[in-house]
């Protein structure tokens, strides 16, 4: 909590302070160096999460993130009952736990556990919670309530976490239970590989799958996102799988591709796939396959694009490069995302009139994610910049 005040307050503080006309001194604590450094601290946990470089990066990996993030401002631009959204929803957050799992190396004993369980706290927890302090200030400002922004900051936390039907009034805010169900899903990982000296644990990680499944459908739904948390550990646990039997899969890649289409095409023409955030679990099973056939058919696609960038053109090479950056940053790029619908941003890019019309419903697609895109290239140029100059000084 200690980063959020630092963060969030003195931003607030500082903004208020301008606006009614005073210097940044005339406030005790409120001066552009602790502005700057506060800004600095909360998008470093941004960059750090999706720019600091490990040994060997995998690069099919980060244009299939690309490919599927640039996806989640599309669906959440399109009405419920559209085809388009529907294919998209089928892959594009399974695509994230699958591929986390993919990457993920598992704590093998209590003090990686507890290295691990404080770093994804303070590239999870944190991030929620900063964007839920942005949001609840942006809410208290443009509802003339910025007095009472601490008291809407605690309502919207406690919504958030606690309430197991949050209200609409989150909009796009409440995207960020992904991190915390990420958060759970490490967490359960981890302990369950500590404590359970097996070979078999991947059984363990699919009934917790099966039990997130069954709460959401019966609407048992547990308190910070559990449930979610549950689920995720299952679809993590399918690409731990991947990873180990990598060598296999890539000698039968036709033959499951081929059938990966026609699955997934054919299950997502009669609905089966599957929301996390509305616990839709559409044919049960059948949602889970289609999740997976859908991951497994992006995920060739960002192969295809890897090996094309060996001999690609200037142009294509230009493009591929591109999404292998963005899915570097996926992070970055999503916590943007969720504050889109904030007063501001949200008159830049949503020009429907409320209606089904489906040229204005594309044209809000193309703005959203071009908004996206715009902020994501200034953050990340900004902070390359301001990386740049502190090695300098250094």
């Amino acid at each position: 909590m200690e980063v959020i005040f630092y963060v969030s307050i003195r931003i607030i503080l500082y903004l208020r302070v301008v606006r009614l006309g005073l210097a940044p001194s005339d406030v005790s604590g409120a001066n552009p160096g602790a502005l700057h450094a506060s800004i600095e601290l909360f998008l470093s946990i941004c960059y750090n999460t999706s720019m600091k470089e490990v040994k060997k990066r995998i690069l099919w990996v980060d244009i299939a993130k690309a490919l599927a993030i640039l996806s989640v401002p599309i669906s959440h631009t399109l009405e419920l009952d559209q085809t388009l959204r529907a294919m998209i929803f089928s892959f594009h957050m399974p695509l994230f736990f699958i591929l986390s799992g993919f990457t993920t190396h598992l704590a093998e004993d209590k003090l990686t556990l507890l290295k691990r369980l404080k770093k994804n706290f303070k590239y999870l927890i944190i991030p929620t919670l900063v964007i839920l302090a942005i949001f609840s200030f942006a809410y208290s400002y443009y509802n003339g309530e910025i007095l009472n922004f601490f008291q809407n900051f605690g309502y919207w936390l406690k919504s958030f976490f606690i309430d197991v039907y949050p209200p609409d009034g989150l909009y796009n805010a409440s995207a960020v239970w992904f991190l915390v169900a990420l958060f759970w899903a490490k967490l359960l990982m981890d302990i369950v590989n500590i404590t359970v000296k097996t070979d078999k644990n991947g059984l363990i990680f699919f009934v917790f799958g099966v039990i997130g499944i069954c709460m959401g459908v019966f609407e048992h739904r547990i308190p910070f996102f559990v449930d979610l948390g549950l689920v995720a550990t299952m679809f993590m646990e399918i690409g731990l799988l991947w990873r180990r039997h990598e060598k296999i899969i890539k000698k039968y890649t036709t033959p499951l591709l081929i059938l990966a289409c026609v699955y997934w095409f054919s299950s997502v023409m009669r609905g089966c796939y599957l929301e996390f955030w509305l616990r839709f679990y559409a044919g049960y099973e059948a949602s889970i396959l289609t999740a997976i056939a859908g991951t497994f058919i992006v995920a060739n696609l960002a192969m295809l694009l890897e090996d094309a960038l060996k001999k690609a053109g200037r142009v294509l090479k230009f493009s591929i490069n591109s999404l292998v950056t963005l899915g570097k940053n996926t992070m970055l790029f999503y916590l943007i995302h969720c504050l889109d619908t904030i007063p501001f941003f949200f008159k830049l890019w949503y020009v429907r009139d409320g209606t089904m019309d489906k040229k204005l419903i594309a044209i809000s697609c193309v703005l959203r994610l071009a908004l996206n895109l715009a902020v994501f290239l200034i953050i990340y140029h900004g902070l390359k910049f301001l990386r740049s100059k502190k090695s300098e000084k250094a």
